[in-house]
């Protein structure tokens, strides 16, 4: 087994300088210091170098903090690096094997100069603690540049010799390699043919070449402050895993139990189940396997997903094959068709591009002539635009100066209107200041004459006031002798109070005495009715003794039927448990159907949905409709009350079952632009010669059509042709919106059309009447003698809308049909939660009587040594009763001791009591002369506070009265200020109104002269207008020839892009098909033209070619090449497939055997360790029970682990129950019971004997030192007990602030 020899700290944490602790390989070592001295970064310092990666379980928030973050007088260091060396003794040969630990005790402090140079001869003892820091910083940062990553340096290298870099470079930590030509340009060896060369990035190490010895260990783990980390084992750089990987199932694994850091021995109690599993799978020595497993499910499963990818590959390429095999055949026979349908297209090309040439010139000469018609018309138009255009605009200035001219007279007319309403104001307001003068000069009239009556009043008050202070000072002096007589009264009686206070205290001490010795009796009364009670009590207990053994018989009855109840409770809960799976997994089967039903209701309103969608932007855009009314829909130019209200379709609903007849007979019609009026007609017409292409047909709506013929339709005239079931086409269509019967005069069709029943009734009717459309169900149109008819066409605008209404209609009933499923599902899954929660608690009550089963049976266990307390209580109560007879005697004795006492202090207050009444008479009398004496001197107070306030009344009173002279005589002067403005104002309006009068008599001539100018120019505007509507009709003749001549030169030029196109159709066909130009094939003279009939034959025989080429569909020329290519592939895949198929059948394997052997090894330690965890349990705690138990034992390889205990004398309970100090016990008996089944190398225990008592922790190191035989120990403690068990002391101090020291103590060494 490995044992922890050294350990060497450098930078990690408070340990700054390099701080190295050996360990003598065996028992118990301990740390000991001052609380936040460092002593548990040693237990994180072991834990950290074996692999730990929280930085939480490390005590800090980043994995940065266990660098050394410096302190007042020392810098952060570069990184943090931890050391451990572990040996196994039966193969280490180092030359320390067997040399004790030792402990280096320098008796003498070191002079700074040694510090400094090293020596130790220099004769200066002076302690300098600043050096020996400088040069302990000095030795820390040249370990640490020495362990910094170097420079990386590029080395070519020959890739023969890939293989040997190691050997090569043996100091050098090898990066990655790349092609040279892709960092540096081609050497001069690669062009010579020599061995290709690689680039090896090297990166410079100054690794520490330390000799290591067979047998030893040592794991190093570095970290960065700029973010690098490493691990190192045995000087060689190494992964985590390989650290994971060695110490696996040793216990210092990911799951350690041998480092119990502060608060993890009660986190072992407190964690949950799953957890206590995987500290156990570490000591049964099968987290290796499981660590085994889970790679080789990871290889399992990309396995079968390299399977599945090979599996589609492979059918794949086969099918590829067996196509490829047919391809090949039929390439052969493509070739050969090919070259004959060339031949023949040789010589339909010549002579049709010679045909095509003829006809071009021909094109040509026409299109010229018309275009010389179409410039002389040009002309014409251009010529009537232009006068037209200059009596629009001159239109439009008539209309700007008549506008500007009648806003000129309403201008006028307000002004007129506002100045003769300014005159009026004016004239009112005058009269409304004449009035306000008036009454303010009548105001300030009372106002002067108030103001000298008030004068005369202060005058008055004045007075009063004087005569109010004189009295007031004669009273004054009369207060004061009364108060000194009554002051002298006073003091005599102050003097008689002071002599009969004497007699009081005298009273009062007398009367103390006395309660004292009352309260000693009724304290000497309770005791003795105390010993009463405790003696009744004893006897009481006594009894309740006896009647408690009476009951424990019965009640060890009572339990054994309470567990015969609840054993045969537990089986009733696990048939009702069995009985409540089978009914969920039928519920839940019921809720997947739901599910799957309620996924295909959603798919089938998405496709719903979606067609809904379609079908609605379809005819929002007018899909159904042509071209050009699509793009003038889309385009969105008609605007400014022009645009279209929509097409007839829109105005239209239609039987269902005459649908498709009315669409075909209708079809033009219902595209049919309905707009608002003509002008928006215009605008349309416009747009399609200007800017959208293509023709429509707009219907203006008959409220705005301005239509010299009556829209009633004469009945008479068009009645239908007597006949049986014929159907007018009219009272199929419901029309909306405004239209009417009018629709039936703008269409005759829709008027005179008619539905029969069949073709020949159709074509007789069509016959006998010419003027009607006769629509047979089939579709055909017989009109006169002309029949239409054919395939159906597609969809129209009434088919989509009735399929819109359809599609909403089923929308409706699949969202009913999706809210039942989804409540049938919602009901299901409720049903299912009740269920399970129902589940869960009957299996908390399972869990509950098994319980209380176990607790009935402990508690049977713990009568006997009840009724054994019982009986020693017994024995107690009886002594103690007899101690109390020999109390009541003694207190008896003192009651009447103190009786006598109190009956002498009485007889002395009875005398004092006399004297004092004696002293009271006199007192009487002083006090009636000092009541006197206060008496008068009251009444002189209470005279003088009545002229005090006589005097402040009369001063509030002048006060009041100069305040209202004051704001009367401010009025005055307001007044008149008033009347002042008041007059001016008068005089400003009277000027103004003259003013107004004058600007209405302008205003007015100057509207006159505006009104007869706009008769002129309304004049001018009629005259204007009757010539511009002449111009129009010009106009609107000569556009119309014009528009004749565009529609034939339009007609003749589709006519040549025609041929134009027919033309580059062929060349590209010459160049696509023949791989020549036009040029070239008309060029060649062996190719024969033919003309006529010939040249049709010719062309039938070419089509026929292409068809059978065409009918043999895509033919691959390469077919052979790849047909041998797939076969290989096919061979290399079968091969692969199988190789998978292999791989999967021993990985699955191995799978089963990693299980069945951990299986094994988890039972197998499971009882070993519950074993010694029942025994350590008994010894620590000197009694009780506890156990550890499956929390699912059906389960058994998943199941987590639960720890039941019970201290002496205590019911059996879960662990988390129980106190700080039982836990860490509890907790202790379950590590020793790990250690006992699999010691680990050493183990670090951090304070965990802080919560025990002395005697507990008596325990604990009587264990510990039984189980040091095995395991080595290192303890972390405060405890003296705890320290005297180990032979090696490790004193961690902090002398410096922030930095931990070492300092080591051996005892026994010989």
């Amino acid at each position: 087994m490995l044992k922890l020899k050294r350990l060497q700290i450098l930078g990690f944490k408070s340990f700054c300088d390099r701080t190295d602790l050996k360990f003598h390989g065996e028992g118990i070592a301990a740390i000991i210091g001052p609380n936040g001295c460092g002593k548990s970064n040693i237990a994180d310092a072991i834990s950290w170098v074996l692999g730990e990666q929280s930085a939480k379980t490390l005590r800090g928030s980043r994995m940065e903090d266990v660098i050394f973050a410096g302190t007042r007088d020392r810098k952060p260091t570069g990184m943090a690096e931890v050391s451990l060396t572990l040996i196994n003794p039966e193969e280490y040969g180092g030359p320390d094997a067997d040399a004790p630990t030792e402990i280096d005790i320098q008796d003498e402090l070191p002079s700074a100069a040694a510090v400094l140079t090293g020596a130790s001869d220099v004769p200066d003892r002076d302690w300098d603690e600043a050096a020996l820091r400088t040069r302990a910083a000095q030795e820390t940062e040249r370990a640490m540049e020495d362990a910094q990553p170097g420079r990386t340096e590029e080395v070519e290298v020959p890739r023969s010799k890939m293989t040997m870099i190691a050997v090569a470079f043996p100091e050098d930590e090898p990066t990655f390699a790349v092609p040279l030509h892709s960092v540096v340009a081609a050497h001069s060896s690669a062009a010579l043919g020599g061995p290709a060369q690689v680039v090896l990035k090297i990166r410079r190490r100054k690794f520490n070449q330390q000799q290591f010895h067979s047998g030893e260990i040592v794991v190093t783990r570095r970290l960065f402050r700029s973010g690098d980390s490493e691990y190192l084992l045995n000087g060689k750089l190494c992964r985590l895993r390989d650290i994971q990987e060695l110490f696996m199932g040793t216990g210092l694994g990911p799951e350690t139990y041998a480092l119990i850091e502060q608060g993890r021995i009660g986190q072992i109690l407190s964690s949950r189940p799953t957890d206590r599993r995987a500290i156990l799978e570490e000591a049964a020595g099968i987290t290796k396997f499981k660590t085994k497993k889970r790679l080789a499910e990871a290889r399992l499963e990309d396995a079968k997903l390299n399977l599945s990818r090979v599996n589609d590959i492979f059918d794949e390429v086969t099918r590829q094959m067996n196509s490829l095999k047919r391809q090949a055949s039929k390439a052969e026979r493509y070739a050969k068709l090919r070259e004959e349908m060339r031949a023949q297209l040789r010589v339909v090309l010549a002579s049709k591009f010679t045909a095509i040439e003829q006809d071009s010139a021909e094109l040509d000469a026409h299109l010229n002539r018309l275009a010389e018609e179409m410039q002389q018309r040009t002309e014409t138009v251009q010529q009537l635009e232009l006068e037209h255009g200059e009596g629009t605009q001159r239109s439009y200035s008539i209309e700007s100066e008549i506008r500007e001219n009648r806003d000129r007279l309403s201008e006028l007319a307000m002004e007129i209107d506002r100045a003769r309403a300014r005159r009026r104001h004016n004239d009112e307001r005058c009269a409304e200041l004449q009035v306000r003068s008036a009454a303010a000069e009548t105001e300030l009239a009372q106002a002067r004459e108030r103001l000298l009556s008030i004068e005369t009043e202060r005058n008055a008050n004045r007075q009063v006031l004087d005569c109010a202070a004189a009295d007031l000072a004669g009273a004054q002096r009369e207060l004061e002798l009364s108060q000194q007589e009554a002051a002298a009264a006073t003091a005599a009686l102050a003097d008689l109070e002071s002599r009969q206070e004497d007699f009081r205290v005298a009273i009062f001490d007398t009367v103390s005495s006395a309660s004292n010795l009352r309260n000693q009796l009724a304290q000497a009364e309770e005791r003795l009715a105390g010993a009463d009670r405790e003696a009744n009590r004893l006897q009481a207990d006594i009894a309740n003794a006896n009647s408690q053994v009476e009951a424990f018989s019965g009640q060890r009855g009572q339990l054994a039927l309470e567990f015969e109840t609840v054993t045969q409770r537990v089986s009733g809960i696990a048939e009702e448990l069995t009985q409540l799976r089978r009914l969920i997994e039928a519920k839940r089967s019921d809720e997947v159907s739901a599910k799957t039903n309620l996924d295909g209701l959603r798919a089938e309103y998405a496709t719903a949905l979606g067609k809904k969608g379609s079908l609605e932007s379809v005819i929002a855009e007018h899909g159904y409709s042509t071209e050009s009314v699509r793009r003038l829909f889309q385009s969105g130019v008609m605007q400014s009350g022009f645009a279209p209200v929509g097409v007839l379709a829109d105005f239209l609903e239609v039987e269902p079952r005459f649908e498709h007849v009315v669409e075909d007979f209708l079809r033009d019609e219902l595209n049919y632009v309905v707009v608002k009026s003509w002008d928006a007609a215009d605008e349309g017409l416009r747009l399609l010669r200007n800017d959208v292409d293509g023709r429509a047909t707009f219907l203006v709506h008959p409220e705005d059509a301005q239509a010299k013929f009556s829209f009633v339709l004469d009945e008479a005239a068009h009645s239908a042709p007597p006949a049986v079931q014929i159907i007018p086409l009219k009272h199929t269509i419901r029309v909306l919106d405004g239209f009417g019967k009018s629709l039936e005069v703008i269409l005759p069709k829709l008027r005179d059309g008619y539905i029969v029943p069949g073709s020949d009734t159709a074509r007789g009717l069509a016959l006998e009447n010419p003027d009607a459309f006769f629509l047979s169900q089939s579709g055909e149109c017989f009109h006169n003698v002309t029949v239409t008819g054919g395939k159906q066409r597609a969809e129209g605008p009434l088919s989509m809308k009735r399929e819109l209404r359809e599609v909403l209609r089923q929308l409706g009933e699949l969202e009913r049909a999706l809210a039942n499923e989804e409540m049938k599902a919602l009901t299901l899954g409720r049903e299912i939660k009740e269920l399970s929660s129902l589940l869960e608690r009957l299996e908390g009550e399972k869990r509950e009587a098994e319980h209380q089963s176990m607790t009935s049976r402990h508690m049977l266990q713990q009568l006997d040594a009840e009724m054994t307390r019982v009986s020693e209580r017994m024995s107690i109560s009886e002594a103690e009763l007899q101690r109390l007879v020999g109390e009541r005697a003694g207190q008896e004795s003192i009651i009447a001791g103190r009786k006598a006492e109190i009956d002498a202090l009485e007889q002395v207050r009875a005398e004092l009591e006399q004297q004092l009444s004696v002293a009271q008479a006199s007192l009487a009398a002083l006090r009636r002369r000092r009541e006197d004496a206060a008496q008068n001197s009251s009444q002189r107070a209470a005279q003088v506070a009545a002229l005090e306030e006589r005097h402040r009344s009369a001063t509030a009173a002048l006060a009041r009265i100069d305040s209202l002279f004051t704001e009367i005589d401010d009025r005055v002067q307001s007044l008149e200020t008033q009347i002042e403005t008041a007059a001016a104002e008068k005089l400003r309006r009277e000027a103004e109104s003259l003013e107004l009068e004058q600007q209405a008599t302008d205003f007015e001539a100057e509207r006159n002269a505006g009104q007869a100018r706009e008769d002129l120019l309304q004049s001018e505007k009629d005259q204007l207008r009757a010539r511009l509507t002449e111009i129009d009709d010009l106009l609107r003749n000569a556009r119309q020839l014009l528009d004749q001549a565009r529609d034939r030169r339009g007609e003749l030029q589709a006519a040549g892009a025609k041929l134009q196109a027919d033309a580059m159709y062929m060349a590209e066909t010459c160049l696509n098909e023949l791989g020549i130009e036009r040029e070239a094939l008309l060029a060649d003279t062996t190719v024969a033209t033919v003309t006529g009939e010939e040249l049709s034959m010719c062309d039938q025989s070419y089509r026929e070619m292409r068809a059978k080429l065409d009918a043999m569909g895509p033919v691959n020329m390469m077919a052979l090449e790849e047909y041998r290519e797939t076969a290989e592939r096919h061979s290399f895949l079968d091969g692969q497939r199988k190789d998978l198929i292999s791989s999967i059948e021993n990985t699955t394997a191995t799978i089963r055997e990693i299980d069945e052997v951990s299986r094994q090894k988890f039972q197998e330690a499971f009882t070993r360790i519950n074993e010694n965890f029942q025994t350590t349990f008994k010894k620590l705690f000197g009694g009780g029970h506890a156990f550890m138990k499956l929390t699912d034992e059906e389960n058994s390889a998943d199941s987590g682990i639960d720890v039941v205990a019970s201290p002496p004398g205590k019911r059996l309970q879960s662990v988390l129950l129980l106190s700080g100090g039982e836990k860490a016990l509890t907790a202790l008996a379950l590590l020793v019971g790990i250690f006992q089944y699999t010691p680990s190398p050493f183990c670090i225990l951090d304070e965990v004997d802080a919560p025990l008592d002395e005697a507990n922790i008596g325990r604990f190191t009587e264990l510990v030192k039984e189980m040091s035989i095995k395991t080595q120990f290192v303890l972390i403690t405060h405890s003296k007990k705890t320290m005297s068990i180990a032979p090696v002391l490790y004193g961690v101090t902090m002398q410096e602030p922030g930095v931990s020291k070492l300092v080591s103590v051996r005892f026994g060494a010989a």
